[in-house]
């Protein structure tokens, strides 16, 4: 017992000289820099407290997105999740070395994360940082976020005044357990919405797209996406061939005819882009609207205006706080300025 006692001792005095040999510098100094650095290095609780301020103290990126629709707002794959689907990862790896907002460069996206979330079949604006604690006092705070939103039919004032009042719907009440589950009725605080004659974003914004149309008790149906030129399925605008376009205003079935208010802009004018309403044979006319909410409970926006009557097309996000899109494409990142983060931030 004792003879395995003392080689124990040997082994961890041993383990001691180690340690103060690896200390020592280039220069032949045996660790006083070292110990200069790391001034707790016998304290464990005060060494992990002066590793917490020296992570502090590095450079922390604060980015905005524009996440197109179709993305998960998520980094890694999880076991509930199908893995064919595009993650938010990728579109930030790809842009690594331009983040920072005076010019520098990182490689390193290691410990990003979003702040918030944002539907898979949503699109806009998303911010990003790698700093938890800034992430989380944005969280806490009741910022107001600003969404376009596409719906089905011609929205009239009286619903509009429906939404800013508050409208009821259904929720899924929060629970670990499938069983115990169970769907609640919830009343929307009163938020500001108006009626969009353009839309000021992208100038592709009033192409609607393949997504869910979302009923007021958060069920899903199929929507697939049009030609915004012919109304048909299957292809988009741009794959359409515009020599017959004409021809194919009128569909198939005998359906009436498309009747299509696109207004393009001059390159280099960002506002203003479009007119918000278009005529399709199968959904009929559309409107825009804008709604700007303090709250967020999941997929608020579109059981919204399902419960006014007309189903949501197309969201985006355009707006957080005083942070807006500014003409950004779809899957591009930028670098917060730092007048925007501490307006975010205060």
């Amino acid at each position: 017992m004792q003879s395995a006692k003392r080689r124990s001792m040997a082994f961890n005095g041993m383990i001691q000289e180690s340690a103060a040999s690896s200390r020592k510098d280039e220069s032949g100094d045996d660790g006083d820099r070292a110990e200069a650095d790391d001034p707790f290095d016998n304290n464990i609780t005060q060494r992990r407290q002066w590793q917490q301020q020296q992570q502090q103290q590095r450079q922390h990126l604060h980015l905005k997105m524009y996440k197109p629709a179709k993305v998960l707002t998520q980094f890694v794959f999880n076991h509930r999740k199908r893995r064919n689907r595009i993650l938010l990862g990728g579109y930030v790896k790809g842009v690594a070395g331009v983040l920072y907002h005076d010019g520098s460069q990182s490689n390193n996206v290691s410990g990003m994360m979003a702040i918030g979330r944002l539907d898979e079949d949503s699109e806009g604006l998303l911010l990003l940082t790698t700093d938890g604690k800034f992430s989380e006092r944005v969280r806490r705070r009741s910022i107001e976020k600003e969404y376009w939103v596409q719906v089905n039919g011609r929205i009239t004032d009286d619903a509009i005044e429906r939404l800013r009042r508050g409208v009821e719907i259904h929720l899924s009440s929060s629970s670990s357990c499938e069983c115990e589950r169970r769907t609640v009725k919830y009343v929307t605080q009163p938020c500001s919405v108006r009626k969009l004659e353009t839309v000021p974003v992208n100038a592709n914004i009033n192409e609607t797209k393949e997504g869910d149309i979302t009923t007021s008790t958060g069920r899903t149906r199929k929507f697939k996406g049009m030609c915004n030129v012919c109304g048909k399925d299957g292809h988009k605008a741009r794959e359409c061939d515009q020599n017959s376009a004409v021809d194919s205003l009128q569909h198939e079935k005998g359906s009436r005819e498309i009747t299509s208010s696109f207004v393009a802009l001059p390159p280099g004018i960002s506002p203003s882009s479009r007119v918000a309403t278009r005529d399709d044979a199968r959904h009929g006319p559309t409107s825009w609207i804008s709604i700007a909410i303090a709250e967020g409970k999941n997929r608020q926006i579109r059981k919204m205006t399902a419960a006014v009557g007309h189903a949501t097309l197309r969201l985006v996000r355009v707006r957080i706080g005083p942070i807006v899109l500014d003409g950004m494409e779809e899957g591009e990142v930028r670098a917060l300025a730092p007048s925007d983060i501490d307006a975010i931030r205060d």
